[in-house]
């Protein structure tokens, strides 16, 4: 469940060594999408040139949403308020003894004492868990979207987005529904596979195979939990198609960087602008 659950977390910024950017035109305006994850490896960077090419491009970069208010103190001080229990509840009340155990074990064999996360949420828990391994596996640098949010600011590019960072946190903090039990030992249990995942993820991504990437990662998500399946990605995609039409309306070029399931398998962002009879091209 968590590496379905993290693709949330993790394909906010983007993967590496692969051209995973696509061009989208109609009536001679154009649009480039790429796809993205959070973090990176030092050794990721340069990034694929397929992502250059299409910034030198782009007028603007149009991100899910604003990196910036990302890192700002109030988004801080709002997940905070978001993600943790304010009434005194505390974790070990909404576990079973043996949940609870578990969890304590796990993050002690990673040096993280469990008191220190007393009043967090499953939801929080569940995004520690991830990065907690993600940083062991060497995973701590900048995402691809964070990289060129800063680049477009330095270089006077205009910038927009599709949602707040409040609204980001909402879909973040209903993560699980209302099993918190459940939630951490499925975490638990699928964190296990998280290097076996991205390996995965590597694979068909440098490839640019995003029909594979769904077999391998999206038909499962999508299979076993289709509600949050339906609300993270297809929703999220429908909600976007409006506004990448309107761009391509226009002589500007936009380049689009969003989470990379939301390229992948059908309702996908490409899989609806191909039904809506633009013409979409692999930027090599």
């Amino acid at each position: 469940m968590l590496k379905h659950l993290c693709w949330l977390f993790l394909f906010i910024g983007g993967w590496v060594q692969a051209a995973s950017v696509w061009q989208v035109s109609k009536a001679g305006n154009s649009v480039y999408i790429g796809g993205t994850l959070h973090i990176l490896s030092p050794d990721d960077f340069p990034l694929p040139n397929a992502y250059g090419t299409a910034y030198n491009q782009a007028d603007k970069l149009v991100f899910e949403t604003d990196i910036a208010g990302l890192n700002s103190p109030r988004f801080q001080q709002d997940s905070r308020a978001r993600l943790t229990y304010g009434d005194g509840t505390q974790l070990q009340d909404v576990l079973s003894k043996e949940t609870y155990q578990a969890l304590k074990a796990h993050l002690t064999a990673r040096q993280m004492d469990i008191a220190a996360m007393a009043n967090y949420t499953p939801a929080l828990i569940s995004i520690t868990l991830s990065f907690t391994e993600l940083r062991l596996m060497g995973l701590t640098s900048q995402g691809v979207d964070e990289f060129y949010y800063f680049k477009a600011m330095t270089d006077g590019k205009a910038l927009d987005w599709f949602e707040s960072p409040q609204q980001q946190l909402e879909f973040i903090a209903a993560l699980g529904g209302e099993d918190e039990d459940e939630m951490i030992r499925y975490a638990l249990e699928d964190v296990k596979q998280l290097p076996q995942a991205l390996g995965e993820l590597r694979k068909y991504w440098q490839s640019g195979d995003m029909e594979g990437l769904y077999q391998s990662q999206g038909k499962g998500f999508h299979d076993d939990f289709p509600e949050i399946y339906q609300q993270l990605l297809v929703q999220r995609n429908l909600n976007w198609l409006p506004a990448i039409e309107t761009m391509l309306t226009t002589s500007e070029t936009e380049f689009v960087l969003v989470g990379t399931m939301h390229l992948s398998g059908q309702d996908s962002v490409l899989d609806l602008l191909r039904q809506k009879g633009y013409h979409i091209t692999r930027v090599n």
